[in-house]
């Protein structure tokens, strides 16, 4: 995939960027640059997150990708990752904004992520070239793009001094929304937060509020158990080959020969040899003249 090119007098370079302060004058893209001027959330928060604040970044995205917004984040540890993750769960868009090039994946954990956000329509955004490396600088610059891409900003979870307080204040200076989930006066990852309501940022407990204040609908809330199993369907279908996926998919339950070519649509002789190396490999078996995903 080839990395593209966005001056920031290109009709393609996003609006609401070009309008705050110091905006990048050009920007590295990757993947879907037509979601750039889609209407976007931002979620952000600490990179060592609580099991907590994980869970909520999870939640709140995939609720507000489900209403259809894009999901806007850094792609870092913690709540960055979560956020990317909920949108992809609910088949959303997202878009990361890196502190590096658009080439070099960091951290490295995140490669799945990152492959998973092109693959599912999304972009992955730099104002750095092809194979730049990330420093400390360049993160806390990007910060402005983060919020400067979207209509506001949920801060999920937030130390008192730290780079996602920066994304806030960088919000408040383009006129965002800014929004902070609460947390208890013991928990030290989610003092940040609860400064910001202090100084204004407005308190929510539930995606709904976010989604309201910009005229967004959402028929039925994703729950945290809806996540799990999403997940968890996803977790084993990455185990399997994509040649093979299809197939994988048309016997989750016992099926014929001629009930999976119905399905998939692939020819019976050609079936057959997949069939014989999806065994060879482990991945499904035969009982009583059906074929069936392998028992443990």
């Amino acid at each position: 995939m080839e990395v593209i090119e966005i001056a920031i007098n290109d009709k393609k370079y996003p609006e609401k960027l070009r309008t705050i302060k110091n905006p990048p004058k050009k920007l590295y893209v990757l993947g879907n640059i037509d979601i750039l001027n889609d209407d976007g959330i931002a979620i952000v928060g600490s990179r060592d997150c609580t099991k907590k604040g994980a869970e909520n970044a999870r939640f709140f995205s995939a609720n507000i990708a489900k209403s259809g917004f894009t999901v806007i984040s850094g792609l870092a540890k913690g709540i960055d990752a979560k956020a990317h993750l909920g949108a992809l769960e609910v088949g959303g868009k997202t878009i990361a904004v890196l502190g590096n090039g658009p080439k070099y994946i960091f951290p490295a954990e995140n490669e799945e992520t990152y492959k998973r956000i092109l693959k599912n329509g999304g972009a992955i955004v730099s104002e750095y070239p092809e194979d730049t490396h990330p420093t400390s600088d360049r993160f806390r610059a990007r910060n402005r793009i983060v919020s400067g891409l979207s209509l506001g900003v949920l801060i999920v979870e937030a130390e008192a001094r730290s780079g996602t307080t920066i994304t806030a204040r960088k919000a408040r200076e383009q006129f965002r929304k800014v929004y902070c989930i609460p947390s208890s006066r013991d928990n030290r990852k989610g003092v940040g937060t609860n400064i910001l309501i202090q100084k204004g940022a407005k308190l929510v407990l539930e995606p709904i509020e976010i989604i309201a204040d910009f005229k967004k609908n959402i028929e039925k809330q994703i729950t945290i158990e809806e996540l799990e199993q999403m997940n968890e369907k996803y977790l084993e279908l990455s185990k399997v080959k994509e040649e093979y996926r299809g197939i994988y998919k048309a016997i989750k339950e016992e099926a014929s020969i001629n009930e999976i070519s119905k399905k998939t649509k692939i020819d019976i002789s050609e079936l057959y040899q997949k069939l014989f190396l999806m065994e060879i490999e482990g991945l499904i078996e035969q009982y009583k003249n059906k074929y069936r995903i392998k028992q443990a």
